[in-house]
């Protein structure tokens, strides 16, 4: 049985793939001419996120468990006993005649945190930087060009992003269990996969 990271590159290669494929016919309806797929775009497309994915994901569980988006105390620990991960704790099950188990409350300065990092900062960047250095190699471009798509473009790409990104985060850290929010957010990018594949074209 495939693990959770690999159903989840698989996930989000279909909708990278998915993606590439609107934006192509989007770009042919700009211009006015029929559809030619550029196959050799597409599969360097798809390419780049049978690559990044993993690292996205592992990125992911890292977060996680730095900054749990919920937390529990273990039964019978003290008002000062430090909290566990989600899902991490073995909890005695209740007492007949016991009220119903009380939902586990969101850790908003965890969940700010992991949105902060993620989306404003290191995740932001990191990708960006990741997909212009692999698209470039992957259409053998001398290093110089690759350095100045970074210089020149990293910049209008994360400030693209955060119109969308910040709201998805904040949705995938409060919502979306972990191991399902690397295609959350993939889903979510379908529209950004097309703005990328139109940046891709234009690299």
């Amino acid at each position: 049985m495939p693990s959770p990271m690999t159903k989840a590159t698989l996930a989000s290669a279909a909708l990278s793939s998915a993606s590439n494929i609107l934006a192509q016919i989007l770009e042919a309806y700009r211009d006015g001419h029929p559809l030619s797929f550029d196959v050799a775009m597409f599969l360097r497309f798809v390419t780049v996120t049978f690559l990044t994915a993993p690292p996205n994901y592992m990125w992911q569980q890292l977060l996680e468990r730095t900054f749990p988006a919920y937390e529990r105390k273990r039964p019978g620990a003290s008002a000062d006993s430090p909290h566990d991960l989600e899902k991490q704790v073995t909890e005695a099950p209740p007492e007949a005649g016991a009220g119903p188990e009380p939902k586990p409350k969101l850790n908003l300065k965890n969940t700010f945190s992991k949105w902060f990092i993620d989306c404003i900062t290191l995740g932001a960047i990191f990708n960006t930087i990741a997909f212009f250095i692999l698209m470039g190699m992957l259409k053998r471009q001398p290093v110089a060009v690759i350095g100045n798509n970074i210089r020149t473009q990293t910049i209008p790409v994360i400030v693209a992003g955060y119109k969308i990104w910040p709201f998805a985060s904040i949705i995938s850290f409060s919502c979306i269990p972990v191991e399902r929010r690397i295609v959350f957010l993939n889903f979510v990018g379908l529209l950004w996969g097309i703005y990328m594949s139109l940046v891709a074209t234009s690299l």
